[in-house]
This record gives C-alpha cells, sequence and structure tokens, in this order.
C-alpha cells in the first residue's frame, strides 16, 4: 500500500488536511527511479503515551498507534523518518518512573530522532539525562549547553541519518526562552542566536555529505520564518509549536525554498509529509494531518511494553477522594484567558490550607489536561493530571504595590501580543477581585535568560484590585504588607514573574507541601465541591485598544 493511502484508514473517523504543492528545491540533479520518502513527526507527547480523551470525549493518541501507522508506512515507502520535536515527557508520570517508559517506548515505536523540549527538565537536568539512558536514537540540540556532562555527552548538535540511499542531516533548536518556561531550565544555557546556529549547522552537514537538511525546532514559527529566510540550504523545518497546524514554504537566499511545518500536540493527529526526492531535494511534497483515534489499531508489543508501568501508576492514583457537582474545565481555551472555575478552585484549596494568606496566585501554565472533566467522582490521579509539576506552594510577605505589579505582568498575558507574560502566565487568583481594562497599555519588558533586562512599560490594564476582609472586599492598600501564596515556579521568577524572585529571602518561605496535596486535601475535606465563576477577574473592553 502507497503511504498516500495510509489516509483511506482515517477517512470515516478523522479529520485530514491535505495541502498539496508541486515545487522543486533548489539544486539540480536527476536520480532514476524517484526516492518516495515520508517524515512523520508528533510534537509535545507530555508522557500521554495511552489513548486519552479529547475535548469531545473521543478516546485518541497513543504510542503503540503511532508505532502501528509508521510500521505500515516501512513497509509502503521507500524511506520513512519519525522525527519528535520534544515535550514527549511532562508531569506526574514522568516524575514517578523518570523518562524510562517514555524513551523506552518511543524507541520501541521507532522515531529516529528527537529535539528536546523545555518540559524535558521540568525536574532538573538530571532527571533528563536518566532518561536519556533508555533512549535508542540521537537526540540532536545544536544551542544547547547542559552543565550537566551526562546531559551533554547524551546530546548531539545533528546527526546523518541514511534512508533508501539518501543522506539526511538532522539538527536540533531549543527555544531561547527555556529558563522561563522550565524550572530546571536554569542548569542549562541556550544560545539565542537561532539563525546563526542553523546557519552553521545547514553548512557543516552539507560539507559533510548530507543530501537533505531537516532541523527539528521547538522555537515557534516566526523564528522558523527567520531562519528559512535568512539560511539556505535548509530543506524542511519541523517545528514544535502544537498551538497550530502549519505548512508552508520560505524563500531564501539564492533563491533556495524552505517547507516548515507544524503538527499536533499529545499525539492526536500525526504530521505526515511525503515527497519524492530524485537527487535535487524535495519533490511534490504533500503535507497530512492524520488522525488517531479508535479506528486505528495499536502494536501489541508497544502495549506491553507499557502495562507493567500503568499498572503500578494506577494503583497509586485510582484512589477516589471525593466528587464534583460541576465540570471541571481545564482546557487552556479556558483557563488562560479569564477567571476559571478549576483555577478558583486550586487558588481556594490553597488558602484553606494556609489560612493566614491574605491571596494565592495560580499561574494558568500549572493547570494542565487541557480538557474538561464531567461532573462525578474525582481520583487522586485526576488532580496529579490537572497538577502535574511536583511544585510547593511558598507563602511571600509582599507590599500590596507589588501585588497590583504581579497583577499587571499577569493582564499582558491577555495578548494579543506578548511582550511581557506569555498566555501561561495569566493568574487564576484566591483572595481578591480585579478589573483588568483590555484598552489600555500592557506591561512590557525585554527578557535575557529568565532576567528582565528592560521594562519598557510598567502597564496600566489593572483599574481596580479590592482584597477580602472578613466576607467583605476593601481596596488594595499600596503600602499595607500581605501574605501571598505562590508555586515554587513563580516563586523562581518563572514565567517572567520577577516581581515574586526580587522579594528580600527573610519574605520568602517554602512550606514544603504539594501544590496537588493542598488541593487533594481540601476536595477531601469537603467531599463534594461545586466550583464556579463568581466575578474575581472582570475584563472589560475586552477587543478594544491593545
Amino acid at each position: 500500500m502507497h503511504p498516500r493511502n495510509l489516509i483511506s484508514i482515517c477517512t470515516a473517523v478523522a479529520a485530514v488536511l491535505v495541502i498539496a504543492v508541486i515545487w522543486s528545491a533548489s539544486l539540480p540533479g536527476a536520480a532514476e527511479p524517484p526516492v518516495r520518502f515520508a517524515v512523520v513527526t508528533t510534537s509535545d507527547m507530555q508522557s500521554r503515551l495511552a489513548p486519552y480523551a479529547n475535548e469531545t470525549g473521543e478516546f485518541v493518541g497513543g504510542i503503540s498507534r503511532i508505532s502501528a501507522l509508521v510500521r505500515q508506512l516501512r513497509t509502503d515507502a521507500d524511506g520513512v523518518l519519525l522525527v519528535s520535536t520534544g515535550n514527549d515527557m511532562m508531569g506526574h508520570f514522568y516524575h514517578t518512573f523518570q523518562g524510562e517508559p517514555e524513551m523506552k517506548a518511543t524507541t520501541a515505536a521507532g522515531y529516529d530522532a528527537a529535539c528536546p523540549g523545555n518540559h524535558e527538565f521540568d525536574f532538573g537536568s538530571e532527571t533528563y539525562a536518566n532518561a536519556l539512558r533508555y533512549a535508542g536514537f540521537p537526540v540532536v540540540c545544536a544551542n544547547i549547553n547542559p552543565d550537566n556532562p551526562t546531559l551533554a555527552s547524551a546530546i548531539r548538535p545533528s546527526v546523518i541519518l541514511t534512508e533508501a540511499g539518501v543522506r539526511i542531516g538532522v539538527f536540533g533548536l531549543m527555544t531561547p526562552d527555556l529558563a522561563l518556561l522550565s524550572a530546571g531550565g536554569a542548569e542549562v544555557s541556550i544560545n539565542p542566536d537561532v539563525a546563526g546556529v542553523a546557519r552553521t549547522m545547514a553548512d557543516s552537514l552539507r560539507s559533510g555529505g548530507a543530501d537533505l537538511v531537516i532541523a527539528v525546532t521547538q522555537i515557534g514559527p516566526a523564528s522558523c520564518r527567520e531562519i528559512a529566510g535568512q539560511v539556505d540550504g535548509i530543506d524542511l523545518i519541523v517545528d514544535g509549536d502544537g498551538s497550530i497546524r502549519l505548512y508552508e514554504t520560505v524563500d531564501g537566499p539564492r533563491g533556495w525554498r524552505t517547507i516548515i511545518v507544524c503538527g499536533d500536540m499529545r499525539g492526536e493527529r500525526l504530521g505526515l509529509l511525503e515527497f519524492t526526492y530524485s537527487g535535487g531535494g524535495i519533490d511534490d511534497p504533500v503535507w497530512t494531518t492524520v488522525c488517531l483515534d479508535g479506528g486505528i489499531e495499536g502494536d501489541p508489543a508497544i502495549d506491553a511494553l507499557l502495562q507493567p508501568y500503568y499498572r503500578l501508576y494506577r494503583a497509586s492514583t485510582d484512589l477516589e477522594i471525593g466528587e464534583t457537582g460541576t465540570p471541571l474545565d481545564t482546557r487552556k481555551s479556558t483557563v488562560r484567558t479569564g477567571e476559571a472555575a478549576a483555577g478558583n478552585l486550586i487558588a481556594d484549596a490553597w488558602r484553606d490550607r494556609f489560612p493566614d494568606a491574605d491571596v494565592a496566585f495560580v499561574n494558568s501554565g500549572s493547570i494542565r489536561t487541557d480538557t474538561v472533566y464531567p461532573a462525578g467522582p474525582i481520583s487522586s490521579g485526576m488532580v496529579a493530571e490537572i497538577l502535574p509539576f511536583e511544585d510547593t506552594v511558598i507563602r511571600i510577605r509582599m507590599t500590596g504595590k507589588d501585588i497590583l505589579q504581579a497583577l499587571e505582568m499577569s493582564a499582558s498575558a491577555l495578548g494579543p501580543d506578548h511582550t511581557g507574560i506569555g498566555p501561561g502566565g495569566f493568574l487564576q487568583v484566591s483572595g481578591l477581585c480585579v478589573t483588568i481594562d483590555m484598552s489600555n497599555p500592557p506591561y512590557a519588558a525585554a527578557y535575557e535568560g529568565g532576567i528582565v533586562q528592560e521594562v519598557q512599560n510598567p502597564g496600566s490594564r489593572v483599574v481596580n484590585v479590592s482584597i477580602e476582609r472578613e466576607g467583605m472586599f476593601v481596596p488594595l492598600d499600596p503600602d499595607a504588607e500581605y501574605v501571598v501564596l505562590v508555586n515554587r515556579w513563580l516563586a523562581g521568577g518563572g514565567d517572567g514573574y520577577t516581581i515574586f524572585a526580587s522579594q528580600p529571602e527573610g519574605n520568602v518561605s517554602d512550606t514544603t507541601v504539594l501544590d496537588r496535596d493542598a488541593l487533594s486535601a481540601y476536595i477531601q475535606k469537603h467531599g463534594t465541591i461545586a466550583p464556579v465563576t463568581e466575578g474575581r477577574i472582570s475584563i472589560i473592553n475586552a477587543g478594544q485598544g491593545y
């Protein structure tokens, strides 16, 4: 079966995007007969090795299905390359097994290369180095400089792979914002000159005999376009921005044209680029996303490999601790754009555990699973999925003036441009009410390595803040001191919140209580919860001005 016929597997059950573009890349040449290639891409698997329920409730994804489809492709195409753009490991499952099942499963599924993402470093470079002991494929990143010697020896800048007689050079690029995006990111340094590094790697791989050059990246479409526009010699850039699906070509120097693709997150769909190679680059490219739903049979060998891990994991996470009378919506589109009931629940749970606290701030990026849990039982595993980062709750004494600045920073996360705090930094709150006027200028700053180099605008979107006092809300006093709860990530300046990291050392204390343990205790205490939105965060003039 030709790999393009793979789409017929999913026609009744999958949403398939096909974009066909016919062109010939730069260099002249001929080879008879043409070699038929397929590059298969995955992004942000986030330790979702087993099928899971998406927003519609349909069970999708799973490394077993990826393996089965790629095996079929390998029987039909002359050459197949399976690559990951990173963020393959994240959360409680990653922390529990230190990456062993993820790396063993991706190896067994036949991955040819991967670039690390920011979540690989969530528990530090040592945890990631341990995980890579189980990787049977090259991990590539050309702009990373790990302090950990084990990690440094496990990650190479590039690799040349041979498929169907064609030498394919693959190099990786990580996000320069690693320190802002991962708690373990401070342990490594990243070269932010992605275009310069890409140029060096393209030249090196070409001079080393590569017929095709592919960049596997975690840098976002804008940086990919910058590279493609400035650097010749790269045939394909596969990026890991799972928030969009993308296929485009960019004209570069000396008539070079580079294809850029972005696939879906968490293995819901495979990215599939099919093309022919006749000695002169990528010809006749066809880009498709293939849905991994219930119509796809999995690979029994992968299922058998994972079964012992999931048996152990579920034994510790299937304990029912309470129930919710209302659905819990943890979707990014909900928690990162305004007040969310799930955010209220978590922030309230922290303040319930530490009743001396006046305010709790929960960064929306710490709330995961990106799904809607229906009303019904809550398990310990569900809580671990929602709050997967093993963060402790930190108590900080700070002034009302600094709380106001933190809220200004949070308001900048609403966009539309993110020159201050990214979307995952939007704060869910407990103990206060805030009004945000989107027609006013947002907080903006220049960051380097997680450190503010220049505050370009302190922001003026926050037009009203009131603090809860004995059941009443009173105006925030900029000179008064308040007790604020945040997670360890925010306390260390994560998401760009230098306002928390700059507090005097004597004003900061670690409660040593995990964020999810505080939430579990709150649910167990109340038995049945029913969180709702209450007007804690009011957003006015949305879509106006800035």
